[in-house]
């Protein structure tokens, strides 16, 4: 009897193990179940992550092989690419933090979308400045030629010009020439022509109330000067014409003149000196010696002294004397 009792108490407690035993097993069974589950959901979430970053290395590597070819000799687009990398290397950088987190894998992919477009923005813009480049090197080049063309050109009237003016030159000495010796020999020949003035005499006369003119010495007494002279022969004078300019000179040293009373002004040829004259005589020359006198009324009191008297013809000195009254 005591023995069938322990044979029920050990059935008792085997099944109570055997519960246990299945609960746990199914507590296990349970656990590994969600455990599979964790590791799929991990899995597919990695498997995610991982084609996103493939897909952002893809677009990344892309855009710049693309930015690269791009990539020439002119200083100002190379430039702009390389902040265009720049750019795209803070956006890179940007996605593969949302794609760490692996809960922004959506908004990952909207970017990697987004550098696309920004690439593609880039290229276009790119293109468009080498584009240009180009075709400013061309025009640059064209310019260039033509220049190079307009240079020569210019070159060549430039050389024509100095060629010109080489010969103008030339031709400008040779009419200074000309004109030199033609002034110098038409000065001979007017020096030359000059009709000498000699026997040169001066007198003084007083006028009575009568009219009468008596001959005076004495400068008070004195009230007009007859000036006679000889104009002698010339062989290459010309005849016609001849203007003989008398100058009276008082003891001061001034030219005796009065503009109303027929005084002037000649031009001594040798020295190129203004002179005033007293009176100028006209002398129908025919080629041989002749005789002329002139007048010259006094105004107020003449001087006391030695005068001098210089008669020119052409503008040339062509005799001269002197007179005293006392």
């Amino acid at each position: 009897m005591a023995e069938k009792k322990s044979n029920t108490q050990l059935i008792a407690v085997g099944s109570v193990i055997i519960i246990a035993l299945l609960g746990v097993i199914g507590w296990l069974l349970n656990t590994k179940s969600q455990q599979q589950d964790l590791i799929q959901k991990h899995e597919v979430q990695l498997s995610d992550a991982e084609q996103v970053k493939v897909e952002l290395e893809k677009e990344y590597y892309q855009a710049l092989t693309d930015l690269e070819e791009l990539r020439g000799s002119n200083t100002e687009l190379n430039a702009m690419i390389e902040t265009q990398k720049e750019e795209l290397k803070k956006q890179k950088s940007s996605i593969n933090a949302m794609i760490g987190t692996r809960k922004n894998l959506k908004d990952a992919r909207a970017e990697i979308a987004n550098l696309r477009e920004q690439a593609n923005s880039y290229l276009a813009e790119l293109t468009r400045v080498k584009q240009e480049n180009v075709q400013l090197a061309s025009d640059n080049s064209r310019l260039s030629d033509e220049k190079e063309i307009l240079t020569g050109e210019v070159n060549k009237e430039r050389q024509l010009n100095d060629e010109l003016l080489t010969v103008k030159a030339s031709l400008m000495e040779e009419k200074e020439s000309l004109e030199t010796d033609n002034s110098m020999l038409s000065t001979k020949v007017t020096r030359g022509s000059v009709v000498s003035v000699t026997d040169i005499d001066v007198q003084g006369y007083k006028v009575r109330a009568s009219g009468k003119e008596a001959k005076k010495k004495t400068a008070k007494n004195v009230d007009i000067l007859k000036i006679c002279f000889k104009a002698n022969e010339n062989p290459i004078t010309a005849q016609g014409n001849e203007e003989f300019y008398v100058r009276i000179i008082n003891p001061q040293g001034e030219t005796v003149a009065i503009e109303s009373a027929g005084s002037g002004v000649i031009t001594n040829v040798e020295t190129d000196e203004e002179l005033r004259y007293t009176k100028v005589k006209d002398i129908m020359y025919t080629g041989t010696d002749a005789n002329s006198c002139l007048s010259w009324e006094a105004e107020g009191n003449m001087s006391q002294g030695t005068y001098a008297v210089e008669v020119y013809n052409k503008g040339y000195l062509s005799g001269k004397s002197t007179f005293k009254l006392n």
